[in-house]
C-alpha cells in the first residue's frame, strides 16, 4: 500500500513497524489474504500501509477500525 519502507506507526494502532513494499524481500501486506472489499476499505481509511498484526487481525476477521481503548 505504501512505497515507504522506513519505519513507520501503524495508522490503525499506533504500533511501530517496518514498511516492507520498496525492500528486497516480500512485503508485510502479501503475507495475508484479504479480500478485494477489505483492500478497498483500508484504502480508503488509511493512507499508508498497517502493520503485520493488524494485517492479521483483518484477514481473520476483525473490524478495520481499531478497537477503543479502554
Amino acid at each position: 500500500m505504501s512505497d515507504n519502507n522506513d519505519n513507520e506507526s501503524c495508522p490503525r494502532c499506533g504500533g511501530a513497524f517496518h514498511c516492507g513494499a520498496a525492500g528486497p524481500g516480500p512485503c508485510a501486506c502479501s503475507q495475508f489474504k484479504l479480500e478485494p472489499r477489505q483492500l478497498r476499505a483500508m484504502m480508503s481509511l488509511y493512507p499508508r500501509c498497517l502493520c503485520p498484526a493488524c494485517l492479521r487481525a483483518i484477514a481473520a476477521g476483525a473490524s478495520l477500525q481499531p478497537a477503543p481503548a479502554a
